[in-house]
């Protein structure tokens, strides 16, 4: 299935958005890059503006193309994060997380969907944290 880079932009945000921050799922890559992309979508404006007055400042207007295009990337970042989250969301899981899928399903009592994504993991993972003793996540 393939979707517009808006959609994944948004889809990736949305999924940043319902990611837990829980030691179950401390393992998972998407318990540093959500982290990471909320610190750089903080951060990254300011330092890009820093960046660009300080090559201006120190290296003259001949470094100025150089500062713009280092400081458009650090501009970039949280973009990117966010476009690599939205994919991650909508891809599908592999047979390790499926199984653990099935038996939150399961122990909440849910219909689990045909072919699950890493969003409907994230969504069920959250409820499974609301919901249900620590000892049976």
């Amino acid at each position: 299935m393939s979707q517009s880079f808006w959609q994944s932009f948004k889809d990736g945000q949305a999924y940043a958005a319902i990611w837990p921050k829980h030691s179950v799922v401390a393992a998972m890559t998407e318990s540093r890059v959500v982290p990471a992309v909320r610190l750089a979508a903080r951060w990254m404006p300011a330092l890009a503006v820093l960046n660009f007055v300080l090559q201006w400042q120190l290296q003259g207007l001949a470094m100025q193309p150089q500062g713009i295009v280092t400081s458009l990337f650090m501009l970039s970042l949280p973009f990117q994060g966010w476009y690599w989250l939205g994919k991650r969301a909508n891809s599908k899981l592999d047979a390790r997380l499926q199984h653990w899928y099935l038996d939150l399903t399961q122990k909440l009592q849910v219909q689990p969907r045909p072919e699950p994504r890493y969003m409907d993991l994230a969504k069920l993972i959250r409820k499974a944290l609301q919901e249900l003793p620590p000892d049976q996540h």
